[in-house]
């Protein structure tokens, strides 16, 4: 696919990452219980707000990509459902990630909102790329494209965020 490709494959996945903040302040997924450490299981971060925010955002995004450029849509001969089932797939993927990472940070002792340098970035990106491998998998140039640019465009648009009064951290 190549650099422009790539990015535009996994838009929705990035989408659903800056987008989950859209519906926040609702119910933890792991509604406040606790894991046997006696820490928090994901903690209060990820909320049923966040992923629906975030994976109606990727889906709506992955459609828009569709009806603007369907020659460039990863699949052949694809079709609205396919396009949507793509950013379901992108998003909740990226959300799932991004969850599955919050619990390992709990486990480690790192609160919410403390780094974990290119896993934080990486997590995301894992999630999307192993969901939407159900339906599509990206050629091994394009994952290694991804694998490099998330961390640098997580990072800039995370202190471009912070800058502007939408994150309380740049990272």
């Amino acid at each position: 696919m190549g650099l422009l490709a790539a990015i535009w494959f996994i838009l929705p996945a990035y989408v659903a990452n800056g987008g989950a903040c859209a519906i926040h302040n609702t119910k933890p997924v792991d509604g406040g219980r606790l894991a046997w450490d006696g820490r928090r299981i994901v903690g209060d971060g990820v909320t049923y707000g966040g992923f629906l925010a975030g994976t109606s955002l990727a889906m709506a995004m992955s459609l828009v990509q569709f009806l603007l450029a369907p020659e460039f849509f990863p699949m052949a001969d694809a079709s609205y459902a396919d396009a949507l089932l793509l950013g379901f797939l992108l998003g909740f993927g990226a959300l799932f990630g991004d969850m599955t990472e919050s619990f390992f940070k709990r486990r480690m002792g790192i609160a919410r909102g403390r780094p974990l340098p290119l896993l934080d970035q990486w997590d995301f990106l894992i999630g999307a790329l192993v969901f939407a491998s159900i339906i599509y998998i990206p050629s091994v140039t394009d994952i290694v494209i991804l694998f490099v640019l998330t961390p640098l465009i997580h990072y800039g648009t995370n202190v471009m965020s912070n800058k502007v009064g939408l994150k309380d951290v740049p990272w």
